[in-house]
């Protein structure tokens, strides 16, 4: 299903839909003495979780739900496979997974 004026086409294929992710939490490196970071990387640390949330979409459009200014990317990640991450409850109820292909 893909999103229309109407709200979902049931025309479409859900199985062509790809992930966005929508971060959350990004992972940023730091240095313990604020200087430049070391050939060894021996003075680097990182801060944040990582935490993302996945949406359904397509390459090169963004879905609506993903807050404007929020960083996202899209992936290779089919929206019925195995997302780790948790999903848009949004996008959950505008493309239902019905099986998750492995």
């Amino acid at each position: 299903m893909t999103n229309n004026k109407n709200g979902l086409d049931p025309g479409s294929d859900s199985n062509d839909l790809t992930v966005w992710f929508e971060i959350l939490d990004p992972i940023r490196a730091r240095t313990y003495d604020d200087a430049r970071v070391r050939d060894d990387y021996g003075n680097i640390y990182f801060v944040g979780t990582g935490k993302s949330r996945a949406h359904a979409g397509r390459m090169g459009t963004r879905p609506d739900c993903i807050p404007e200014g929020v960083r996202a990317y899209w992936a290779h990640d089919l929206w019925n496979g195995p997302v780790h991450p948790p999903r848009c409850a949004v996008c959950l109820v505008k493309h239902p997974v019905t099986q998750v292909i492995e």
